[in-house]
């Protein structure tokens, strides 16, 4: 039965992607396909156990066909030509067979070896509470974990109702899917097969990254979600003042993939802000659509809005981090309202200025916040070597930043600039995160032992996870730099 559920739902999945009024080629089309039939099977079981309903095989079978047949009024798009230059083939070639190669081996090593990860075995006992509880806020889940949002205990739980035992099995697909992703927006930028297939080669072997095609965490969901969201954002940004059709789609599939960012780790609402504040920037200075922008912020927010709704039926006390991120939230949606509704503007410039303002108030506030077992001005330098060293693991693919202080950023186009942004938030953010909550470790010594003589303790810490997402924007952001673009075009 699970093979007609998955048939079932990846001809749903792919009749939704193939209703997007935008040309992809067939191997994106496929890895969208794949993404979202994971996230509609997780709303669909979400939905069910939201009233009650226990998901048995063929109640979830009867609901995957029910989307099916409300998808049957969809049309058909074109599709574009994915076809590489003759004279850059064995580059795609050469970048297919290594990283078919990785996802071939994390597919065994997902179908031999059971899960052992702690994270990974609550996940698991989430999953068994959602199956047979049929409740999101079960006894034997501690609270701390109930928290998190629920779309991998959710993929555990499909799995589980059909009987299926290697529940890990999906995560390699997500490192195959974010590689062919990356390829084909990187060549549709560039025209060029040779700088796309190497890039993405960058990408596909950087160790930490393949790493956790294997690993049974949230981590690289998340990071596939957030990158393919800002991917998608840049090309929405670009056709802007061109065809509507093609920038609502493109804005659809943005705030989505934000959005499912936040559905798997919720402190990924805060990381949303970026394109958010962007997004508004962009809006002040054209004659947008206005109706593409409510396609890219209704899906972003809609995600976290309906976990944070489910939270608030817990009968327990919601944790400070989990508010905070709750109250950005809020925030959120009260600044896309007023812009919607009202006209005022947002520059580029102020954008930057509120943002350093707000900065030194963080710094400022944190630095005199000694209620918690460790002080505030120790927190933000612990968190302020986290921030730099965690970028250790992630070895060559963290060196190519230099490029962008060899190339010549005042000749890039004011777009490219502009998601160079992201560059620049990212580690902001994910610095105050880390600055905001309490470390492991008490003492920066701690942290320096864990780096240089124990950095087994220090590889799988959720900091070092959490920058992930910031690589594939990295590479992509390289791409658009005239000094790299010339060398491939000379090779």
């Amino acid at each position: 039965m699970f093979w007609i559920d998955l048939g079932l739902l990846g001809i749903t999945a792919y009749r939704m992607v193939s209703a997007l009024k935008a040309a992809f080629t067939l191997a994106e089309k496929l890895a969208l396909t794949f993404l979202f039939a994971l996230g509609l099977k997780s709303l669909i079981l979400f939905f069910l156990i939201r009233v009650g309903v226990r998901p048995y095989a063929s109640i979830q079978i009867g609901a995957v066909l029910l989307v099916l047949i409300l998808t049957l009024r969809l049309r058909r798009s074109e599709s574009a030509s994915g076809a590489p230059s003759a004279d850059a083939e064995w580059q795609t070639v050469l970048a297919c067979l290594l990283i078919g190669t990785l996802f071939l081996f994390s597919l065994m090593n997902a179908w031999f070896f059971p899960i052992t990860e702690s994270d990974a075995a609550w996940y698991q006992v989430k999953s068994l509470s959602f199956l047979h509880e049929v409740r999101f806020d079960s006894e034997w889940v501690v609270p701390q974990l109930m928290q998190y949002p629920p779309f991998v205990p959710l993929l555990f739980s499909w799995f589980i109702a059909f009987g299926i035992e290697p529940v890990r099995m999906i995560f390699p697909f997500f490192y195959l899917a974010l590689n062919i992703i990356f390829y084909c927006r990187v060549l549709e930028f560039t025209g060029n097969s040779k700088m796309a297939a190497m890039l993405t080669l960058v990408l596909g072997t950087t160790p930490y990254i393949w790493w956790h095609g294997v690993l049974p965490f949230l981590d690289l969901c998340t990071a596939v979600f957030y990158s393919v969201g800002a991917l998608y954002w840049f090309f929405w940004m670009e056709s802007v003042s061109q065809e509507k059709a093609r920038g609502r789609t493109l804005a659809f599939l943005s705030g989505l993939f934000f959005g499912l960012s936040a559905w798997v780790r919720l402190e990924f609402l805060l990381y949303c802000l970026i394109p958010i504040a962007l997004t508004l920037c962009v809006e002040s200075t054209k004659d947008g659509d206005r109706k593409a922008f409510l396609l890219f912020f209704l899906p972003l927010l809609i995600f976290p809005t309906i976990w944070f709704l489910n939270l608030a039926s817990f009968d327990f006390s919601i944790s400070a981090n989990v508010k905070m991120v709750g109250l950005a939230g809020v925030f959120a949606w009260v600044v896309v309202l007023a812009f919607m509704v009202g006209s005022w503007k947002l520059q580029v410039s102020t954008l930057i200025k509120a943002g350093i303002l707000a900065g030194i108030i963080f710094i400022i506030f944190i630095s005199m916040d000694n209620s918690g077992p460790v002080p505030g001005w120790k927190r933000l330098a612990i968190a302020f070597y986290r921030s730099l060293t965690v970028h250790g693991f992630y070895l060559f693919t963290a060196f190519l930043a230099v490029f962008i202080f060899l190339g010549r950023l005042k000749n890039l186009p004011s777009l490219n600039k502009l998601f160079g942004l992201f560059i620049v938030f990212y580690p902001l953010v994910h610095f105050a995160i880390f600055s905001h909550s309490s470390p492991k470790w008490g003492t920066l010594g701690e942290y320096v032992s864990a780096t240089f003589i124990h950095p087994g303790n220090l590889v799988n810490l959720s900091d070092t996870r959490g920058v992930m997402s910031m690589y594939p924007l990295l590479l992509f952001f390289i791409a658009s730099i005239p000094a790299v673009r010339r060398g491939f075009d000379d090779a």
